[in-house]
């Protein structure tokens, strides 16, 4: 069985690096593919787990070659993931089914492996970004057509989700169609374009010395902007505000550009304002404002306190992966919701694996940053674009959206992950 293993392996490996050039595109593309494709049994497959299946094979033969190239921030994630495996196995007399669950985790950090490993080349790398922008790109133009056309039809099509109902007419109220694409929620959609925006900004301004031809990316990120526009999501639209000012802080950026974005931002807003009125902004950002009360937060609070009390009762390990689902709470309004799932980060990870999970987390979290901050310290190498920094801004731009809609059991930030850490690596670049 161990050799057929490793000959599986071997061989994964061996098509892996015949088709390396294409593989960023494989990562980022399966990543994105976060809905539901099929049912098999009790288990729901999508794109991205069955990516991440692909991924442990490859994952396997680059160990048994000894071609895995080994980093703290390596080190940081087994051990988080190592805890959830722990936490889980204490936990499965009480929570079986989180044996089950607790497998995403290897998936992601398979995915994680293989895609720091083929960004390890400045080539691997501008393929990888290449890729992300352009995938995003592409979701974002979609996600705009689709939610344009759900939100002036007032159908449900396909790529859209319903994000608000406004009830200002009792016989047919107003529907707001958040785009998805491919993603589960819009949310998520939301959080994966985060990273080719930044990424698009960056090498944006970095290229601006050269001449027109940096205003090539110009298109890409009017697609980005509107993805993330009419995925009608407040904590990604903060966080684009936040990745714009540090860009602007850490770049200064030439007037035209600035004028550019302007009128990208002003183009996004104007398309949502024809698409479905001023209400839902007027409804999820001036109203909670205005009046301090915001049903949605409202729901979230009532869902954390529900997490938190659970967890008090196994504070040190948690309940394992997954145990979230087994909560019920009732939110403000008097609905009663069965199996919740909590979008915050920090309590999601508290009530699996408890506080050793969170220790494992923050632990991780520091790895990353000490290896960020080395690396945007220390500068680009003058082979390729510098892209420590815009990952490393993305990555605190996903920590806040994580503590509202969290994707720790998706693909896409283990992907995330493995460019950050070939683009803070230290060592030679492999040719």
């Amino acid at each position: 069985m161990t050799v057929a293993i490793a000959s599986l392996s071997a061989r994964a490996v061996d098509r892996w690096l015949s088709f390396e050039a294409g593989v960023p595109l494989l990562l980022i593309l399966g990543s994105a593919l976060t809905a539901p494709l099929l049912a098999v049994g009790s288990l729901t497959l999508t794109g991205d787990r069955m990516l991440g299946l692909g991924a442990v094979a490859v994952t396997i033969g680059l160990v048994l070659r000894r071609r895995l190239h080994w980093t703290p921030i390596h080190s940081a994630l087994v051990v988080f993931v190592g805890v959830q495996l722990v936490t889980t196995a204490l936990n499965a007399t009480a929570w079986p089914r989180g044996l089950r669950f607790v497998t995403v985790y290897g998936l992601g950090f398979a995915c994680f492996c293989v895609a720091a490993e083929c960004a390890r080349s400045v080539d691997g790398r501008r393929r990888f970004t290449a890729c992300w922008i352009a995938v995003g790109a592409a979701i974002g133009v979609v996600g705009t057509v689709v939610a344009m056309w759900a939100n002036l039809s007032q159908q449900l099509v396909w790529g859209t989700g319903i994000a608000q109902a406004l009830f200002f007419d009792p016989e047919k109220p107003r529907l707001v169609f958040a785009c998805k694409v491919t993603f589960g929620e819009w949310n998520l959609l939301s959080s994966f374009l985060l990273v080719p925006f930044a990424l698009g900004l960056w090498l944006w301004r970095r290229e601006s010395d050269a001449g027109p031809g940096p205003w090539r990316l110009l298109a890409p990120l009017a697609a980005l902007v509107l993805g993330l526009s009419f995925g009608f999501t407040r904590a990604a639209w903060l966080a684009t505000g936040g990745i714009i000012a540090l860009w602007w802080w850490a770049t200064r950026p030439r007037r035209p550009q600035l004028a550019a974005l302007a009128s990208i931002l002003a183009l996004a807003f104007l398309l949502e304002l024809a698409a479905v009125g001023i209400e839902p902004f007027e409804s999820r950002v001036v109203g909670p404002i205005t009046t301090g009360v915001d049903w949605n937060v409202a729901g979230r609070i009532a869902i954390s306190r529900a997490t938190i009390a659970s967890w008090l009762t196994r504070p040190v390990l948690g309940h394992g992966a997954g145990s979230i689902t087994r909560l019920s709470v009732v939110l403000p309004d008097g609905r009663r919701i069965d199996k919740i799932w909590n979008g915050n980060l920090v309590l999601f990870v508290l009530h699996d694996s408890g506080v050793l999970g969170l220790a494992a987390l923050a632990g991780f979290g520091v790895a990353v940053w000490r290896r960020g901050a080395r690396a945007v310290a220390r500068g680009g190498d003058g082979a390729g674009p510098n892209l420590a920094a815009p990952l490393l801004v993305v990555g605190g731009a996903l920590c806040f959206a994580y503590q509202f809609t969290h994707a720790l059991w998706l693909m896409y930030p283990y992907v995330y992950l493995g460019l950050l850490t070939a683009a803070t690596d230290d060592g030679a670049p492999r040719a």
